[in-house]
């Protein structure tokens, strides 16, 4: 009876093991997609069930989301893409830095203009207290501040 219970168990573990992988995959695709702005693989790794908000610690102990990539790397239509597949603008990663926070960080204008054009909240600190203009001035994104500082004075 063990026997039969342990080769049940194992033959349950297999037939589901490939689907679990096939999980794993392409939630690194998404990610990996969404750092060099590949749309094709983003809506690929999407389609086969990559959780668009996940947070991704694999190279960044602080983490970051496919739209965080996409916007830190300066990838305009993979940061467009993610926004209409329903990428959560305003999440955070560990340390508070929103996809925005990302953007000026890098000095990421393409991206700056789309999550602004978007609505993502320009009024979110990070875990310091500092908003998206802070890490822009903090990095010395001159053209970054400007497009944060223009998008601060609409009403």
């Amino acid at each position: 009876m063990r026997t039969q219970t342990v080769l049940l168990l194992a033959g349950l573990l297999a037939g589901s093991l490939p689907s679990i992988v096939h999980a794993q995959d392409s939630q690194a695709q998404l990610w990996d997609a969404s750092i060099s702005g590949d749309t094709v693989a983003i809506a690929k790794a999407l389609d086969a069930g990559a959780k668009i908000d996940e947070l991704d610690t694999r190279t960044n102990r602080n983490g970051r989301r496919a739209l965080n990539w996409a916007a830190y790397n300066d990838r305009g239509p993979a940061v467009r893409l993610l926004i209409a597949r329903g990428a959560s603008l305003n999440l955070t990663n560990i340390t508070g830095f929103t996809p925005v926070h990302h953007a000026a960080e890098a000095g990421a204008v393409d991206a700056l203009k789309i999550l602004i054009a978007a609505g993502a909240d320009l009024t979110i600190p990070n875990a310091q207290g500092n908003l998206p203009i802070d890490t822009a001035r903090a990095q010395n994104h001159v053209e970054a501040i400007q497009i944060l500082e223009a998008a601060g004075k609409k009403p």
